[in-house]
């Protein structure tokens, strides 16, 4: 079609310059006709070129002309054309995508790079009590609370933020994509907390009433270990003894545990020199294994948080490492990094299998169920240290090699450290 345009452009232009020049030989000036040929020519296509300009600023039709403006009007009334059907398919695909996020429970918020809300749904607008119109607005000046502030600010987005807005309880979980986008999801928790709060009042009523009577059974038993007894029985309150302090135990880190769950994530802290509490959390432990505990501190610095927290925290990571490291030294490594101070726990024991180390946390979790019949404990302390790390926005971090050794970690942040 193209070489046709080409051809039909040039047999006019021809036509008309033979004609005039024609015209011209025949009245004695051969010249002044092909003059005259070529000015018509050049009109006729300035005339097709003005109808182009015309209709491309829609001021009139279509010019209709058979040559290269008439070939060109012809392939751009084909392409607008499959624009606009292209465009069609476009905005039913996006009002399908619209729709699918309007009809969703969880609340969609789509922001661009800086933080301003390009796309909110209804669900949205009714869990963080927003507008319709408040798209376009940055995200920070609609959700002001301080843990959504801190969160976003940090850019950390690999775990999911929980906190209580007005009369939900939302669980908020930020998705990078596309060219520095992201998609904000909202989620209504208030109900699984709810439950989740009966559950931990349950536990601590349960822990609180066995307390007492196991508080008499321990005593009872200690009276009958003092007693001058038959081999066999002393045999028997010695198994008794030693699982009533068992239960203890369990009972009482079932009890901290649950205090843990239930504290409010927006308590303020206290300053406290977390290398004098770390001194006396070893001088607790100096007795409790045949391993030593070696710390090498390079910060002597100040930390914002709970003192008893952290003491717990130290407290079961520096008892484990000890029971699991088979008798060796034990390395408690504090120093500062580019993200806060750095606290490690380092043993020399067998090491964790690779498909153990996501689950350790959980409540009960047993690496080897038959290992822990023998040195005892709740097997809560991990969950018990996670806990208490959340609360100084820290997690835990455990990396280990068979047979070779541990290293439990956790870094508090710069802002909680001085």
């Amino acid at each position: 079609m193209h070489q046709s345009a080409w051809q039909k452009e040039l047999f006019r232009v021809g036509a008309l310059v033979s004609t005039g020049l024609a015209a011209g030989w025949s009245v004695g000036y051969p010249t002044v006709g092909l003059l005259t040929g070529l000015t018509v020519s050049q009109l006729v296509s300035l005339h097709a070129a003005q109808a182009l300009y015309r209709w491309s600023y829609r001021l009139g039709p279509p010019p209709q002309d058979s040559g290269y403006v008439g070939y060109s009007v012809d392939k751009l009334l084909r392409r607008e054309k499959q624009l606009r059907a292209r465009l069609a398919k476009q905005a039913m695909e996006l009002q399908r995508y619209n729709q699918g996020i309007e009809s969703l429970q969880d609340g969609v918020l789509i922001l661009d790079q800086e933080g301003f809300i390009t796309t909110i749904n209804g669900a949205a607008i009714r869990l963080l009590s927003l507008r319709k119109d408040d798209a376009g607005q940055h995200v920070k000046n609609l959700i002001r609370h301080p843990l959504f502030v801190r969160y976003f600010d940090q850019g950390d987005f690999r775990e999911a933020l929980q906190f209580d807005m007005r009369k939900f309880s939302l669980q908020l979980q930020i998705t990078e994509f596309g060219y520095e986008q992201k998609v904000m999801l909202v989620r209504d928790v208030t109900e699984r907390k709810r439950v989740e709060s009966m559950r931990q009042n349950f536990i601590a009523d349960v822990s609180h009433e066995l307390r007492t009577p196991l508080t008499v059974l321990n005593g009872y038993l200690e009276m009958m270990s003092d007693m001058e007894l038959p081999s066999s029985m002393n045999k028997a309150i010695y198994q008794m003894d030693s699982q009533s302090k068992r239960m203890t135990m369990l009972v009482n880190d079932l009890i901290e545990l649950s205090k843990l769950e239930s504290v409010s994530s927006e308590r303020k802290g206290e300053w406290f020199s977390f290398t004098q509490l770390c001194h006396e959390v070893i001088d607790q432990l100096r007795d409790f294994a045949e391993g030593h505990i070696i710390m090498d501190d390079r910060a002597k610095a100040e930390v914002e948080g709970f003192p008893d927290e952290i003491r717990s925290i130290l407290t079961n990571l520096l008892t484990n490492a000890l029971k699991y490291g088979g008798g060796k030294d034990v390395t408690l490594k504090i120093h500062t990094s580019m993200k806060g101070l750095k606290v490690s726990v380092i043993d020399q024991g067998d090491g964790i299998p690779a498909e153990h180390i996501n689950r350790i946390t959980e409540r009960f979790y047993r690496v080897d169920e038959s290992r822990e019949s023998e040195i005892g404990g709740s097997g809560l302390g991990l969950a018990i240290v996670k806990h208490a790390l959340e609360h100084h926005d820290a997690t835990l971090q455990i990396d280990s090699v068979v047979g070779e050794g541990s290293t439990f970690s956790f870094v508090i942040p710069t802002y909680r450290v001085r």
